[in-house]
């Protein structure tokens, strides 16, 4: 039963992916994410449901547009592939800072929700260095109703402290996340945090909490130090390169959502 479920995961997510890499192609693009069907970049062609198929289709036209034989992005199957790895991952996160334990359909969900928005995020961010403020919008209400819809299945009404608690956690960690971009633009004389990654921060608070953001940063910056350490030694990256955060704050609030900030916590300690 397990491994049906697992195997179940994995298909919603690569299928779930596959709509990922119309959401990252078309934001940027100022394109409608709902029409028209897919298409062929280059040719314009609409994709028949056969050439739809998340994985196979790519693997099947060995991937080359039908119609006018143009190379298909390894990109697309990578990112369909991952995505459903990170959904059977997910199917066991612990979130325990949002008591979604207490119905395991809402937990699955909501994981799943939240990681589709950060992968969007993140590739969009990879490719254009910017965020859509629309993916952060989606993010702040989802994880409103996200809170507001477990507190009413856990408590039977909606406890008016904890929405509030909830609400003005984003906007301390916006403050905070600011001045910290203003403290940093003053100091090397140029951008070193970028506002969208600020507006990420606040919605990340919604979802994660006081600590669980606190958190997420705090780990963020330990993955881009990685990154730019290895990507410095290996010549991979040049010395004050720009690179992109939001990728490294989505990891961190992920992580946290994965595993809770009690696991996280004890780790560190």
């Amino acid at each position: 039963m397990i491994v049906i479920n697992y195997f179940s995961a994995f298909v919603i997510g690569i299928c779930i992916g596959s709509f990922l890499n119309v959401v990252v192609f078309r934001f940027p693009n100022d394109l409608s994410i709902v029409k028209p069907r897919s298409f062929c970049p280059d040719c314009k062609n609409q994709l028949t449901w056969i050439e739809n198929i998340p994985l196979i289709s790519w693997v099947i036209q060995k991937g080359k547009c039908k119609n006018c034989n143009s190379s298909i992005s390894f990109r697309y199957p990578l990112v369909e592939f991952i995505t459903g790895i990170l959904f059977v991952l997910f199917v066991n996160s612990s979130p325990t800072f949002q008591n979604f334990n207490s119905n395991l359909f809402l937990q699955v969900f909501f994981s799943w929700l939240f990681l589709s928005l950060l992968i969007c995020i993140s590739l969009i961010d990879i490719s254009c260095f910017w965020i859509p403020q629309g993916l952060i919008n989606f993010g702040f209400i989802s994880g409103l109703i996200g809170l507001i819809t477990v507190e009413m299945l856990n408590d039977k009404f909606i406890d008016l402290f904890l929405i509030i608690k909830g609400l003005s956690t984003p906007v301390i960690s916006f403050l905070i996340f600011e001045f910290l971009r203003h403290f940093a633009k003053y100091i090397f004389k140029k951008d070193a945090i970028g506002k969208g990654d600020t507006k990420l921060v606040a919605m990340l608070a919604i979802w994660l909490g006081p600590i669980g953001t606190l958190l997420a940063v705090g780990l963020s910056y330990i993955f881009a130090a990685i990154y730019c350490l290895v990507g410095l030694s290996t010549n991979i990256l040049k010395f004050r390169q720009v690179i992109p955060f939001a990728p490294f704050i989505s990891l961190g609030g992920l992580v946290v959502w994965l595993f809770g900030n009690e696991f996280i916590i004890l780790k560190i300690l």
